[in-house]
């Protein structure tokens, strides 16, 4: 007997999948200090011996669905019409191949609790579910008894704690439900000021400072911990990385631009002497958080697409399931003195 995982990515109770001003599709799925949500929790679930991880996405959310870091090779990833009926249809194949609970996690919520402890708290319980919660209110993650839910309707059990099928286990821990840019501001600023358990990518060449790779960063330019600086990106002369940025791969930043307090997402070029304050930029799109104010900007000179938009992740399976593989990734970084 062993025990499963199923992430589910899209629309949800917890999130606001309407609602996406910067055009970032699925927050889980963007990188934040290097590592999405989502493969950070995929990690924490094989710390604790979990090897059949599956991720379940709509089609919608596929296109933003990007390769791991790492190779996870007990990881497969399905695409459903519906997640629910996708749910349901996984834990009863878990069933069939003997695993006796499934943790159920919505891909927006990332907690560092103790699995193994919940585990045992939901096998003591001798309940369909267990809920977990945290001060801040419930968490979109469960632990499922595989066998008892396939013969229960636990799909409603998982929006009402009350259920008699269900059982609720506290999170002291660290957590966060990613569900807008606000929440991927505020899960970089935790993770840079280590605030939880998980840390940047890349190496960190003095304290407060993660340079990831193939990073180049002028010897002009300033990096003021804690910040971390994303692969393939370029700091130019002059510029000014301070109070807990994150700059994500393969962007630019010019000359004369200080970054301050703000997220730049994957594949954005700031222009010449700008100044970026509590705000995410991506592409040419800024959300300043002070304000709750997003900007579209036409000026190519001011902030655009640093490359052409990630194509949409294939699928070579006939039934939709693949091994989500990391791509190639450069063999080191280079580094100018800061």
């Amino acid at each position: 007997m062993g025990n499963g995982a199923i992430i589910l990515v899209g629309a949800s109770s917890e999130s606001r999948d309407d609602e996406d001003p910067l055009g970032i599709g699925s927050v889980a799925c963007i990188e934040v200090a290097g590592r999405s949500a989502l493969e950070r929790m995929v990690e924490r679930f094989e710390a604790v011996g979990i090897t059949a991880i599956s991720i379940l996405v709509t089609a919608r959310n596929r296109a933003w669905l990007c390769p791991f870091r790492a190779t996870h090779a007990g990881v497969t990833v399905q695409v459903v019409s519906d997640l629910n009926f996708g749910m349901r249809s996984e834990i009863a194949n878990h069933n069939r191949h003997e695993l006796e609970h499934s943790f159920v996690s919505w891909a927006s919520a990332y907690v560092e609790t103790d699995l193994l402890d919940l585990l045992c708290f939901h096998a003591e319980s001798k309940q369909v579910l267990t809920h977990t919660y945290s001060d801040q209110g419930p968490l979109p993650l469960w632990v499922v008894d595989c066998a008892k839910a396939s013969h229960a309707p636990f799909e409603n059990c998982l929006e009402d704690a009350a259920q008699a099928l269900s059982s609720r286990y506290f999170v002291r821990e660290y957590s966060i439900c990613l569900n807008g840019p606000q929440d991927l501001r505020k899960f970089a600023s935790d993770i840079l000021s280590r605030r939880c358990q998980t840390d940047p990518c890349g190496e960190q060449v003095r304290p407060g400072v993660w340079i990831d790779e193939g990073a180049e960063v002028h010897r002009r330019s300033r990096i003021v911990a804690p910040a971390y600086i994303g692969c393939q990106s370029t700091i130019k002369a002059d510029a000014l990385i301070t109070r807990l940025s994150d700059i994500e791969r393969n962007c630019l930043i010019e000359s004369g631009t200080v970054i301050e307090d703000s997220s730049v997402l994957e594949n954005t070029s700031v222009g010449i002497c700008l100044d970026v304050c509590h705000s995410v930029a991506s592409r040419n799109r800024l959300l300043n958080l002070e304000r709750d104010v997003v900007v579209e900007i036409s000026d190519s000179h001011v902030m655009k697409s640093s490359v052409a938009a990630r194509a949409p992740l294939a699928i070579e399976s006939t039934r939709g399931i693949i091994d989500l593989r990391t791509s190639p990734m450069p063999a080191a970084w280079q580094l100018e003195n800061i």
